[in-house]
């Protein structure tokens, strides 16, 4: 709050007499400030003014009839409130003044000088404003340590259910793969990889949530992530909220991270959420929109309290939030950076009890060469190659090395970075066509060991196995060249393409 040319000023004046609470707002108003100013003259008058119109400053007299400034001053730290008090009297001494500052009043003015007042105002008022910067800011400091360590451990319990799953997963396709289509525990099987199939979804919104997802834009269909997001919600989201999709048909192909694209609408849906308390009802549409430059709408709306124009324009700030104890304040102001990347614009749309509309424009990629098809999922079939697997969760080792075998490769199986750099400094590296490892090892990570084999073999393909992510490393840099990443759960076909990949690079150059 600034004195002068900006807001009018709120203040609780504790002063017995009308006439000298009058003067003081008359000798502010003179001095180029605009008050409005509320007199107290109890204790019980100065707890309503607290509680119910909380002024921006306090004055108050020494002594008043059953009443002090001492009290007034015991008042305002009760409340919890950081606000300047300020000692204005005629009749105090030094020592007695003294020890009002020392019990935390801000400064006195004698009524006989009151040309100190305004600068003692103006002086006491940016100084609040620079502690409640200050405290915000602090504040911010907090809420960006929670989400990080929040993010470490989310990003942690997902490597570690990410190799229980590569386990369910990798099983289960061998055993339908060895099973004819009429045997009668061919249903079972096919659930069980369903479900492993949405648990892989869900510890993939965990490293969404945690930023360990690096940007990997692709050409993908919306509406594909708007019903994941829906399918992923709907049982979280409350029996008291109605949440219905509303997809275009044939709609447009945009370019944009996928996960980026999920965090945005899993951010959207939980500001909707809060916004409706008691119940409400829940949209995500989406819309082609033609014109000059072709744009994918997809809208988030729902039926909530709505903002005022105020909150309307800070709601794109971050850590700016209406609801501290439930909300991060992250959300729109990281669906703001996400669709600015990706080339879109966002707006929002709402009123006080009317509701809110996010509504998010993307460009369409109409060009059918870059809408892109999938690849071809059957696997790229191995010629006896060896490949040294490391890997040091015995399941998954095992799972790897029956992966491999069952391709056509002849795997060495080893539990832990250290047995496989000995056999490669024996000299026995040559044998060896590619190297297969796990990201995160105890006493050294698969990149480490991957530049430590590539030290004595220069040209050795590298596949690396993460429970975090894939396409580049977890701070988001690029693999080196004849590197690759491929991230877990995986199918055995993917996992052999993937080392067919690194092996046809690495012939290639």
């Amino acid at each position: 709050m600034t004195a002068g040319g900006g807001p009018r000023v709120r203040l609780l004046i504790c002063e017995d007499s009308d006439d000298d609470a009058l003067l003081i707002a008359t000798h502010l108003r003179r001095g180029g400030m605009e008050v409005d100013y509320e007199r107290a003259e109890r204790a019980e008058h100065v707890v309503e003014a607290l509680n119910q119109r909380t002024p921006d400053l306090v004055i108050s007299d020494f002594h008043m009839p059953g009443f002090g400034a001492d009290q007034a001053l015991e008042l305002l730290r009760e409340s919890g409130y950081d606000l300047p008090f300020i000692l204005v009297s005629g009749r105090i001494g030094e020592e007695e003044a003294a020890t009002l500052m020392r019990a935390g009043a801000h400064d006195f003015v004698l009524k006989d000088r009151m040309t100190r007042l305004v600068p003692v105002i103006r002086r006491e008022l940016d100084q609040a404003q620079q502690r409640r910067e200050h405290r915000g800011m602090q504040q911010k400091l907090r809420q960006a340590e929670r989400l990080d360590s929040l993010g470490r451990l989310a990003g942690g319990i997902a490597h570690d259910f990410n190799n229980l799953l590569a386990v369910i997963l990798g099983r289960t396709d061998l055993e339908l793969a060895d099973m004819p289509e009429d045997d009668p525990h061919r249903e079972g099987l096919t659930v069980i990889r369903t479900l492993a199939e949405r648990g892989a979804d869900l510890t993939r919104h965990l490293l969404v949530f945690s930023r360990q997802e690096p940007l990997h834009p692709e050409t993908l269909n919306a509406n594909d992530v708007v019903a994941d997001t829906e399918r992923v919600l709907h049982g979280a989201i409350g029996e008291d909220i109605e949440f219905t999709t509303r997809l275009a048909e044939e709609l447009w192909p945009v370019r944009i991270d996928r996960s980026e694209l999920e965090r945005l609408l899993l951010n959207l849906v939980a500001n909707s959420r809060r916004a409706m308390p008691h119940g409400g009802q829940l949209q995500i549409g989406t819309a082609n929109v033609p014109g000059e430059t072709a744009m994918v709408r997809i809208s988030v709306e729902d039926t909530g309290g709505g903002m005022s124009d105020e909150v309307k324009g800070r709601a794109f700030e971050p850590f700016f939030t209406t609801d501290a104890a439930a909300g991060t304040g992250l959300g729109l102001s990281t669906a703001y950076g996400v669709v600015k990347a990706a080339g879109g614009d966002i707006g929002l749309f709402s009123r006080p009890g009317g509701g809110t509309i996010v509504r998010i424009d993307l460009p369409a990629r109409l060009s059918p060469a870059e809408a892109g098809r999938p690849a071809d999922p059957s696997a790229e079939p191995g010629g006896g190659q060896r490949v040294l697997v490391v890997e040091d969760d015995d399941a998954v080792r095992d799972l790897v090395g029956m992966m491999m075998r069952r391709g056509g490769y002849r795997p060495v199986c080893l539990p832990d970075p250290g047995s496989a750099l000995d056999l490669i400094r024996t000299g026995d590296g040559h044998r060896f066509d590619a190297l297969v490892t796990d990201m995160v090892m105890a006493g050294m990570t698969g990149l480490e060991l991957a530049r430590a084999a590539r030290g004595r073999y220069p040209e050795l393909p590298v596949l690396i196995m993460s429970g975090y992510t894939a396409g580049t490393l977890p701070d988001g840099t690029s693999l080196p060249d004849g590197m690759a990443l491929i991230r877990k759960p995986f199918t055995k076909d993917a996992l052999l393409n993937a080392v067919a990949r690194v092996l046809k690079t690495a012939h290639a150059s």
